[in-house]
């Protein structure tokens, strides 16, 4: 392992006795201490993902003088593949952003001097159900159409409510503490499911029935040449109306921020399924969030 390796611990007694220790070693001085919550971005188990990559660096990063996180860091990983950062209608209990998750979270968050938040949230919002119920059973419609129906069905604002509704909450707990989100790339497997083997996931591979699809299944209204394109304007969507717009409120602009990480993937091979790329994928990704992410941590603990 690199000389800058971290830890990752999800279990709150765990991360506890460790950030004691620290703490009684006087180590906190120099080691990021970061909150993170999100999707399956920073959760799948099929390959080494963008949060993986942060917090275990190859060595290769460390020989080719990729930048780490300095002498390493401890990290609080909430984070579960499939959850909605607003509240999911299907299902929900798989809600970041909701009041019973915000004061759960924040109930413990408050008590330890993180030096950053990342979160990866919002993806999830606006696929599968959300794509059934918004496009229903239509037929010949354009990329721009099918987009407009997803605007003016207000679930960019709804989801950009419920990141306010957690950014306040964490506000009031720690001011000052950085936020830093991310965008998604742009899908280029529309309608192709993941390969589910016990070769990229191990025995677990033998329990799940599928990876997908999200998306296709739920756009064949959409012509098909034009699927591509209403995919590139959910994800802009999303940067526009609702990380653009949390970085411009004047609540949070002191505060918040996020990585833009759109048209970085951009051969097919970087990607294992519709919404979620390759391990390597996912590398090319943590590097440039990585970057971002050192600029946020206090300069003692980059």
């Amino acid at each position: 392992m690199p000389a800058s390796q971290s830890v990752a611990l999800p279990l709150r007694g765990q991360f506890r006795a460790l950030y004691q220790q620290l703490k009684r070693r006087g180590a906190l001085a120099h080691t990021p201490v970061v909150f993170c919550e999100g999707d399956s971005w920073f959760s799948t188990p099929l390959a080494m993902n963008l949060l993986d990559w942060i917090v275990s660096p190859a060595p290769q990063d460390e020989e080719r003088g990729v930048p780490l996180l300095g002498r390493g860091g401890l990290f609080f990983r909430a984070e579960r593949s499939g959850d909605h950062a607003s509240r999911n209608p299907d299902d929900p209990k798989r809600s970041m952003f909701v009041r019973d998750n915000i004061d759960d979270l924040i109930g413990w968050y408050a008590n330890f001097e993180f030096d950053l938040i990342l979160l990866s949230a919002g993806g999830n919002d606006f696929v599968e159900g959300f794509l059934k119920r918004t496009l229903g059973s239509r037929s010949g419609l354009s990329a721009q159409a099918a987009f407009q129906r997803v605007l003016d069905s207000g679930k960019y604002e709804t989801v950009r409510k419920a990141y306010a509704s957690f950014l306040q909450a964490a506000i009031a707990a720690r001011p000052g503490v950085p936020v830093l989100a991310h965008t998604y790339d742009y899908p280029l497997l529309i309608g192709r499911a993941g390969a589910l083997t016990p070769g990229n996931l191990g025995v677990a591979a033998l329990l799940k029935k599928s990876v997908g699809p999200w998306i296709g299944p739920y756009i064949q209204g959409i012509a098909e040449a034009e699927r591509p394109a209403f995919a590139r304007l959910l994800i802009d969507g999303f940067e526009q109306h609702v990380l653009r717009a949390l970085k411009a409120d004047a609540r949070f602009a002191a505060v918040f921020d996020y990585v833009d990480l759109r048209g970085t993937l951009t051969q097919p091979g970087q990607w294992f399924d519709e919404m979620h790329p390759t391990e390597a994928g996912f590398h090319a990704l943590a590097t440039k969030f990585r970057g971002a992410m050192l600029g946020k941590l206090p300069a003692a603990k980059r």
